[in-house]
């Protein structure tokens, strides 16, 4: 998980927001057992959202593991499992944006 992670940084993905939605991913974030508002008020510690560092990422991890009775390398290697699909699809997202724009 950690080198995803660091794909997410390079990418400048390392968001609140980016976050949220690689666990949405992930299944992490299921709108049952753990929501997107326990999650956001889990991170809301974190002093800057646009720039989260991969300590803080892992201290939410375990606050959401240990509320789910789950182990933190559950919810680590469930990430790990998703990265890469979800950095393709922001890779993507990236690209056709900016083909779209290079057309106007």
């Amino acid at each position: 998980m950690d080198a995803q992670f660091e794909k997410l940084v390079k990418m400048g993905k390392n968001t609140l927001d980016g976050l949220i939605q690689w666990m949405k991913d992930a299944k992490i974030i299921d709108g049952i057992k753990v929501t997107e508002e326990k999650a956001r008020e889990v991170f809301s510690e974190t002093t800057d959202p646009k720039n989260v560092n991969l300590e803080k990422f892992k201290e939410v991890l375990t606050k959401l593991a240990t509320d789910q009775k789950k182990t933190v390398e559950e919810f680590t290697k469930t990430l790990a499992d998703e990265g890469p699909k979800f950095a393709d699809a922001l890779k993507a997202g990236a690209s056709a944006l900016k083909d779209a724009l290079s057309k106007k």
